[in-house]
């Protein structure tokens, strides 16, 4: 009798810590790349699924002590569906790919009946103490990795520019008070890169550019081969080691280089005005600038376009996973609109890709009119328009069941260089004097020593195409503009570009455009 009435005073707390669980270490797992507010939607959906199933489970056992086991195997289900169909697609039994709805589903249904009748022959007592104790182990662990970054930022130094670089380098505003554009084209790869991996001619498009003044080098490569490291040094004009930062390491310590990036605060410090757009990683996003060109500005958090990109990576990973990518396939689906924030795909306009289709219009638009500004700009425009997911027909309209894949990518190559030439077109016609525009990647869409070879356009009025050569990468886009501009006295840095591969960093040889030679 003690023990039984020990056992019902037991507060049975690990249902629910199980059922929050999955979101925060989501979340944790992408916290460098997702704002933290973008979660709200997903925390809400994995409330709801809990209290649903916590409650249909105390309907059918009468008791919370019974219900609570029966409870936590069906959330535990409903959660790990997604990651175990992302592992199985790399199994194959009999010539069959394991990750398959038609296989998982069977099995999941066999898992959770031979897992109830289990717990309804087991002693709970022991149980219920043990998941008692490893879900508050688990919450702890997660709220460790959320919380610690959090205040290791909020502790750390900010560096300054002049920490950055010695201050006789510095630059210094010159009598021709000229816009800068920095336009980052997100994944946009090289041009003998497209053509041989989707047979894609831009070569139209290149000489375009070039019968407007841009020079387009012909050995054009990013230092890195990924956004955030590639942005932090571009921005920085310098290499990570130099930056005292880890390819690997902790991407929180990346932030303070980017809210207070070198290349920026010089501008600022010469007077020019910053003009910035939303970007998908946090880190990257800067909303303190002058102007901020943020189509949702007055959208709440919850419709917001974050939140609805997290809330459909949090549903694929749950068993919602086959009803997302049923209506995926199916284009006749129509969601309903009101619950287009908890099911945030399909063929309706209130879905995320047609959000992330409003932003990347919006963009383009806004990017033209900049020339139109009071006093001198610096614009820094990272734009996803090659970036997933893939939102646009090659004429621009909304395509919103595109497939993510090199042929939905290529439709986005074909529109973004449309939009790119009119884009340009606009602000030298409206420009007096002429601007500084650079059109440049972060790094391509394919994979290993093919990722650094990206699109690198310059145009620099007066002459200053003169300094350029056919090597040049990122780290020394700003060093050589504020040198030929605005007094600077920067040293180029050697062109390198690196790539990661199973956790090794390679430095990769430059290569040319309609060659293989290794040779600058």
């Amino acid at each position: 009798m003690k023990t039984n009435t020990k056992e019902k005073r037991t507060f049975l707390f690990y249902p629910i810590l199980f059922g929050v669980y999955p979101v925060l270490a989501l979340y944790a797992f992408n916290r460098n790349e997702i704002v933290v507010t973008a979660i709200q939607q997903a925390v809400i959906t994995s409330i709801i699924v809990t209290i649903v199933v916590i409650g249909l489970s105390l309907l059918v056992f009468r008791s919370w002590q019974k219900a609570a086991a029966h409870a936590t195997l069906t959330l535990l289900l409903f959660y790990t569906y997604g990651h175990v169909y992302d592992f199985a697609q790399n199994i194959t039994v009999f010539g069959k790919v394991l990750g398959r709805d038609r296989f998982l589903i069977p099995i999941w249904i066999l898992l959770f009946v031979i897992g109830q009748i289990l717990l309804l022959r087991s002693q709970k007592t022991t149980l219920n103490r043990v998941l008692n104790t490893v879900s508050l182990f688990l919450m702890i662990f997660v709220a460790v990795q959320i919380l610690v970054p959090l205040v290791q930022f909020s502790g750390s130094k900010t560096n300054s520019p002049d920490e950055l670089v010695s201050a006789q380098t510095n630059p210094s505003s010159t009598l021709v008070d000229r816009d800068v554009y920095y336009i980052v084209v997100d994944a946009y790869s090289r041009q003998d890169l497209l053509q041989k991996e989707i047979g894609l001619d831009i070569s139209g498009f290149i000489s375009e550019l070039e019968s407007l003044g841009f020079y387009i080098p012909a050995c054009a490569q990013s230092n890195y081969d990924n956004t955030l490291p590639s942005m932090t040094t571009s921005l920085n004009m310098n290499y990570l080691d130099a930056l005292h930062l880890d390819y690997f390491g902790d991407k929180a310590k990346y932030e303070s280089y980017i809210k207070k990036n070198l290349v920026m605060e010089s501008f600022k410090k010469m007077g020019y005005s910053t003009a910035t757009f939303p970007s998908l990683h946090p880190m990257l996003d800067l909303p303190d600038s002058t102007y901020y060109y943020d189509y949702f500005e007055d959208t709440s958090t919850l419709k917001s376009l974050a939140s609805l990109n997290f809330q459909y990576l949090f549903l694929k990973t749950t068993l919602v996973r086959p009803l997302v990518a049923f209506i995926e396939r199916n284009q006749e689906i129509r969601v309903p609109a009101y619950l287009a924030t908890w099911l945030p795909t399909g063929n309706t306009l209130d879905s995320r890709e047609y959000r992330q289709y409003q932003q990347n219009i919006f963009a383009f638009d806004s990017l033209q009119k900049i020339p139109n500004l009071a006093g001198k700009t610096f614009t820094y425009a990272h734009l996803y328009i090659t970036h997933q997911p893939f939102v646009f027909y090659p004429d621009g309209s909304f395509h919103p069941f595109l497939m993510q894949d090199i042929y939905g990518y290529r439709d986005q190559v074909i529109y973004a260089n449309t939009r790119l030439l009119e884009i340009v077109e606009t602000i030298l016609a409206t420009s007096d004097p002429q601007p500084i525009i650079v059109i440049q990647s972060d790094h391509s869409f394919f994979e290993n020593a093919d990722r650094v070879k990206i699109l690198n356009a310059y145009y620099l009025p007066d002459g200053g195409t003169e300094n350029l050569y056919p090597t040049i990468t990122p780290i020394n886009t700003f060093r050589m503009i504020f040198n030929t501009y605005f007094g600077g006295q920067y040293e180029l840095l050697p062109d390198v570009s690196r790539y990661s591969e199973n956790k090794v960093v390679y430095e990769t040889p430059s290569t040319c455009v309609g060659t293989t030679s290794t040779e600058k």
